[in-house]
C-alpha cells in the first residue's frame, strides 16, 4: 500500500462527508491538507480573517442542513476563530473546525504558535479531539462529523499536531469505525402512548400554541408542521433556525414581535425542538406562562424538562413525531375545527392587524425624515428584495427596526447571531449563505461597527464573484449615542467614529458595486441598481445618529421586545 500523510487522510474524510466548501486561511500547520482539497473536489474559500471562516461555516450549515467546515492554523488562527465558533455552538449549528497545532513533542516548551484549542473551546463545543496518534486521524475526524450533525447539533473541533499531520505511513494502519451518518440515519419516532396523550391535551385546549425551534430546521419538519397547523388550527410561533417553518404570512403565524400576549397566556404549549433561553426568560413568566401544560418534543432527552416542566415528554425527531400526530388525529377522526373560530385564534389575527397598522402609522411619520430614519430604510429594503431572499442581521440599530417589519416566509430567510449576539459576523455569514443558496439574493444588514470588524471579507465575496449585498447603516457611532444612554452623558467620551466615512469608495476599490445614499428618496433607486448589478455590493446609507434600536432586536436577536 502507498504511504500517505495526514493531509490526504483528512481530505478523504471530508469528501466522504460530502464537504463541498472549506472556509479557511492558510498556514504552515495546514499545508498538507490544503494540498489535497482540490483533488477531493473540495472548493477552498480563502477568507480575510479566521473569525469569518467560522461565521461562513456556521451560516452554510444553517442554510444547507449539512455540516459547515472551517479550517484554521495553529495558535492565533484558532484563537481568532473562537467568537465565530462560539456563535455556532450557542445556536446549535453543525460546524466542524479543523485546526492545526504545534508538534505534540513540543508541548509546554514555548513552541511556535503554541496553544491548546480543545481547552480553549470546550466550554461551548459539543466535541473536541486532539489527535494523539497518526493511526486515529480518520477515526477522530469521522467522529467530529458524527457529533456535529447528530442532535443536538453543535461545534466539533478536530485538532492535529504538526508532526502527526506531516507524517507518512501506510493508510491500511488507520483505525476502522466511526461510520458517517446523516440526520436521516438517526431519526426516531415518539412513544405512541405519549403521542396519544399529547393529542388528547391539544384537543381539549382552549388556548393552545405551538413553539418551534431549531429542531424543526435540522429535522426538515417544515412540511409536517404546516400540515399539522392546517389540520388543528393551532397558532404557531417559531424562532431562530425554525423561523419561517410556517410562513409568517399565514393567519395562524405569530411573529416574535407580538408573541407575548400568546406565549404568556396559553393553556397548552407544544414545544418542537425548542430551547428556552434567557431572551425567552427560560420559559418563565412574563414571556411564558407557568400555568400551561407543556408538551415537549426533542430528539435529545436531556433537553426535555430542562427549563420548563414537561407534562408530556416526547423523545423523538420533530418530523417523525409530527407525522405520527397527524396520522393519529386522522385515524381517530378528531375534529379541531372549533379552533378556527375560537376567540383565541381571532385574537391572534386581531393582534397581527393591530400591530401591523401601528407599525405602518409610526413608520409613515418618519418616512420623509432627513437624515434618513432606520424605519424608512427597512421599509424600502423589504419592498425591493425578493421574497425568497435571505437576510443576515449584523446591526444593533437595524435589528429592532427589521424585526418589527420583516415577514419570514421560509426557514433560512433569517440568519442571526444567536445568544452570543456579536457584531462583525454579517459578511462572513453572507458568504456562507450565498454558497448554500446559489442564485438567490443574500442581504447583509450591517452597522458601521460590525463592518469595521468583518467588512473586509467583501473582498472575499468579490474574489469569488459571490453577489452578497451589504446594506450599511452608517451612523458614525459604535452603539447608540448618549440620547439613548443618558446615564453615560458627560461621564465618558462618546463612542463616535469619524463622521460619514465613504465606505462606498473603499469597497469600490475591491471591485464591488457601491452606492452612497443620503436622502430617503435615493434608497429604492440605489437598491434597484445594486441588485441589478449582480455583483457583491455595498450600499452606504448615511443615517440619523439620534435614533437607536426600536425594540432591542425582537425575534431576529431573540429578545423579548414588545
Amino acid at each position: 500500500m502507498a504511504k500517505v500523510d495526514g493531509g490526504e487522510l483528512i481530505a478523504r474524510v471530508m469528501r466522504e462527508n460530502k464537504v463541498r466548501y472549506c472556509f479557511t486561511i492558510n498556514g504552515g500547520h495546514l499545508f498538507p491538507i490544503l494540498a489535497q482539497l482540490k483533488s477531493n473536489d473540495i472548493k477552498m474559500i480563502h477568507m480575510r480573517h479566521e473569525q469569518a471562516t467560522a461565521y461562513a461555516a456556521d451560516a452554510y450549515a444553517r442554510i444547507s442542513g449539512q455540516p459547515g467546515v472551517c479550517m484554521v492554523t495553529a495558535g492565533c488562527g484558532l484563537t481568532n476563530a473562537v467568537t465565530g465558533l462560539c456563535v455556532a455552538g450557542l445556536t446549535n449549528s453543525a460546524v466542524v473546525c479543523i485546526s492545526g497545532q504545534h508538534p505534540n513533542t513540543e508541548d509546554h516548551l514555548g513552541s511556535f504558535q503554541e496553544a491548546y484549542g480543545s481547552e480553549v473551546v470546550k466550554s461551548f463545543s459539543k466535541f473536541t479531539k486532539r489527535v494523539t496518534d497518526w493511526t486515529s486521524i480518520e477515526f477522530d475526524l469521522r467522529s467530529a462529523f458524527r457529533e456535529a450533525i447528530s442532535p443536538p447539533q453543535g461545534v466539533a473541533l478536530f485538532e492535529i499536531p504538526q508532526n502527526i499531520l506531516y507524517h507518512h505511513e501506510d493508510d491500511a494502519r488507520q483505525r476502522k469505525g466511526a461510520r458517517g451518518f446523516t440526520t436521516d440515519d438517526v431519526r426516531s419516532s415518539g412513544d405512541p402512548a405519549k403521542i396519544d396523550r399529547a393529542i388528547e391535551i391539544l384537543h381539549a385546549a382552549e388556548r393552545p400554541i405551538i413553539a418551534g425551534g431549531d429542531g424543526l430546521f435540522w429535522s426538515s419538519a417544515g412540511p409536517e408542521l404546516r400540515e399539522f397547523v392546517e389540520l388543528t388550527n393551532i397558532p404557531v410561533y417559531a424562532r431562530r433556525a425554525g423561523q419561517g417553518a410556517v410562513s409568517e404570512e399565514h393567519p395562524l403565524a405569530i411573529r416574535g414581535a407580538f408573541k407575548k400576549p400568546f406565549t404568556g397566556r396559553a393553556d397548552v404549549v407544544l414545544a418542537l425542538g425548542f430551547r428556552f433561553w434567557s431572551g425567552e426568560h427560560f420559559g418563565q413568566p412574563p414571556t411564558w406562562t407557568d400555568k400551561a401544560k407543556y408538551i415537549q418534543v426533542d430528539p435529545t432527552p436531556t433537553r426535555i424538562g430542562w427549563q420548563v416542566n414537561a407534562d408530556v415528554p416526547v423523545v423523538g425527531d420533530c418530523k417523525l413525531v409530527l407525522r405520527q400526530m397527524i396520522n393519529r388525529i386522522k385515524e381517530l377522526k378528531l375534529d379541531f375545527s372549533k379552533n378556527k373560530s375560537s376567540e383565541w385564534v381571532k385574537e391572534v389575527q386581531a393582534t397581527r392587524a393591530r400591530f401591523d397598522n401601528q407599525i405602518r402609522e409610526q413608520n409613515a411619520k418618519v418616512a420623509g425624515n432627513k437624515p434618513i430614519h432606520p424605519a424608512r430604510l427597512c421599509d424600502d429594503l423589504i419592498k425591493v428584495i425578493d421574497k425568497n431572499a435571505t437576510t443576515v442581521i449584523d446591526s444593533f440599530t437595524l435589528s429592532g427596526w427589521m424585526s418589527r417589519a420583516f415577514t419570514c416566509r421560509f426557514m433560512g430567510a433569517v440568519v442571526d447571531a444567536g445568544p452570543l449576539a456579536p457584531v462583525g459576523h454579517g459578511v462572513g455569514m453572507g458568504i456562507g449563505v450565498q454558497l448554500a443558496r446559489p442564485g438567490q439574493q443574500v442581504v447583509v444588514i450591517a452597522g458601521d461597527g460590525g463592518l469595521g470588524i468583518g467588512g473586509f471579507d467583501m473582498e472575499t465575496a468579490a474574489r469569488y464573484k459571490l453577489p452578497v449585498v451589504t446594506i450599511l447603516w452608517n451612523n458614525s457611532s459604535w452603539g447608540p449615542n448618549f440620547d439613548q444612554m443618558p446615564g453615560l452623558a458627560g461621564k465618558t467620551d462618546p463612542f463616535n467614529m469619524l463622521p460619514e466615512i465613504r465606505y462606498d469608495k473603499i469597497f469600490a476599490e475591491m471591485g464591488c458595486h457601491t452606492e452612497l445614499v443620503r436622502s430617503p428618496d435615493e434608497i429604492v433607486p440605489a437598491l434597484e441598481r445594486t441588485f441589478k448589478s449582480g455583483k457583491p455590493a455595498l450600499v452606504n446609507v448615511i443615517g440619523d445618529t439620534s435614533v437607536g434600536n426600536a425594540t432591542l432586536g425582537g425575534n431576529l436577536l431573540g429578545s423579548t421586545g414588545a
